[in-house]
């Protein structure tokens, strides 16, 4: 399963690929979401004050530790819709938010 992980800018290694853009303090983007990183764009990173950045990560779970992680997000998922009532745009909206977020689970 892929997933991201927050990475300071001293724990970069060349050959990661960014989980989403980077952009500086004033919204402009510096690097693009799938840029794999090299010396060059690390250090220019760091010469533009950037401290973090999501980093694409291979993530293996047990069928324990799935089956666990889709308990956590059903709960979630619930809560945040446990005042929808019957509304049937916000049923399709939970159906698809956890369609979305089991994917990559089975």
């Amino acid at each position: 399963m892929k997933t991201s992980k927050r990475f300071a800018l001293d724990q970069l290694t060349v050959g990661m690929v960014l989980a989403q853009d980077v952009c500086d303090a004033g919204g402009d983007r510096l690097l693009t979401e799938g840029a794999e990183l090299n010396d060059a764009t690390i250090a220019s990173l760091r010469r533009r004050g950037i401290e973090h950045v999501m980093v694409a990560v291979e993530e293996t779970l047990t069928p324990e530790q799935c089956a666990a992680r889709k308990a956590e997000i059903g709960a979630r998922i619930e809560h945040l819709f446990s005042r929808a009532g019957d509304d049937p745009m916000l049923l399709k909206l939970r159906v698809t938010l956890q369609h979305y977020r089991f994917a990559g689970l089975d």
